[in-house]
């Protein structure tokens, strides 16, 4: 009675571990691959939408939002890709979403934020930390944007070909 106890004690743990890692939240992945700095930060927001009304309006979801030993908040972006690498849009997403919480609620936010990376597998490859854009940066790229949309600011060539073929302004475009 005792080994078929056994058996049966490690069967059942096993299917527990099994159902923990197949439907454990993302949330809970996200905690426990923090950044040492954030490892004992209070999670403040989780998937929310924010709004900055001045001097652009920028609207951005936030994935999570810490604050730190020092009173600040702290954006954490979760990203799925093949890559263990973070991208210049990254950080503009991440800049604007600073601008909008900061603007939205007016608390104190850190001029940097991280990038929690994982394989479509869900297996964590990386955690990145990346500075933000200043905000007057970040609203002469909106206001740039906006008079894209309008037509009355010429595009220009990105720096990186594998940018322009991605661009909704592409055929407008023509540069070669």
């Amino acid at each position: 009675m005792g080994f078929e106890t056994a058996a049966l004690a490690r069967i059942v743990g096993f299917v527990a571990a099994l159902w923990r890692k197949m439907w454990s939240s993302p949330l809970a992945k996200a905690t426990e691959s923090l950044p040492q700095e954030l490892g004992g930060a209070r999670l403040i927001y989780a998937e929310r939408l924010f709004r900055s009304q001045s001097p652009v309006v920028i609207t951005a979801r936030v994935d999570r939002v810490y604050r730190n030993a020092k009173g600040k908040l702290v954006l954490v972006e979760l990203k799925t890709r093949e890559a263990n690498r973070t991208y210049w849009s990254d950080v503009i997403e991440l800049s604007a979403q600073r601008f909008a919480l900061s603007g939205q609620t007016g608390e104190a936010m850190a001029d940097y934020a991280y990038i929690l990376t994982e394989r479509p597998d869900g297996c964590p490859t990386g955690s990145h930390r990346v500075r933000l854009m200043a905000p007057a940066d970040l609203i002469a790229l909106a206001m740039r944007r906006q008079k894209l949309l309008a037509g009355k600011h010429e595009p220009e060539r990105a720096d990186f070909r594998g940018v322009c073929r991605k661009c909704a302004f592409v055929q407008l475009c023509n540069l070669p």
